[in-house]
């Protein structure tokens, strides 16, 4: 059986919440260790008083994932990747395509503001558009621009918004209106992704 997406109980717990989605993604309930799930939201919430994700918990997440093995969940293997900087882009080699192409799922960090970071899953890429869970409630008053659409989730494991890949791309810099600061990559230096891939047996 697959778990259903779920949403952010708190403001703060984009990471954690995105990451056990992705989980859920790639592996039915019997083959997740109920050891991981603990880990998550244990490690994940590690910023001042347990207010959001730092960088160095989403790439040690990442790696204890990929080391991680239990016999009696024998399905559970992940390979996962941490890539950052000008490593984040949409462009033909990216590695969040090809990631994507292979069934992964990826962990985006975008903004929600221009101070602001926000975590997304990441789905599928499709004709220009990355289609993504986003956790966190929103309604179309967020943002109002073509370029940033939600959507009503089809299935349990449907996207439930898609951004086009030039406006994800944007600086911060080239933000002029507040709303254009929402949903995008950000300056090249403040990029991050973690990759994601269920390793088969």
């Amino acid at each position: 059986m697959k778990v259903p997406f779920r949403q952010q109980a708190t403001g703060y717990d984009c990471v954690p919440t995105s990451l056990i989605n992705a989980l859920c993604y790639l592996f039915r309930r019997g083959q997740l260790p109920p050891y991981v799930v603990r880990r998550v939201y244990r490690d994940s919430l590690d910023h001042q008083a347990a207010r959001g994700t730092t960088s160095r918990a989403i790439m040690d997440m990442g790696h204890w994932l990929s080391c991680y093995r239990e016999k009696h969940f024998d399905k559970f293997a992940v390979e996962s990747s941490y890539i950052y900087g000008n490593q984040v882009h949409l462009r033909p080699t990216s590695e969040i395509i090809k990631c994507l192409e292979r069934g992964g799922a990826v962990l985006v960090c975008v903004h929600s503001s221009r101070y602001e970071r926000h975590c997304l899953l990441g789905l599928q890429y499709e004709k220009d558009w990355l289609y993504f869970y986003e956790p966190h409630p929103r309604t179309k008053r967020f943002i109002t621009c073509d370029a940033v659409q939600f959507m009503e989730p089809a299935f349990i494991h449907a996207p439930n918004l898609r951004v086009r890949s030039d406006w994800l791309e944007k600086e911060i810099e080239q933000a002029g209106h507040p709303h254009d600061s929402k949903y995008v990559f950000g300056n090249i230096g403040n990029r991050e992704c973690l990759l994601l891939n269920r390793i088969h047996s």
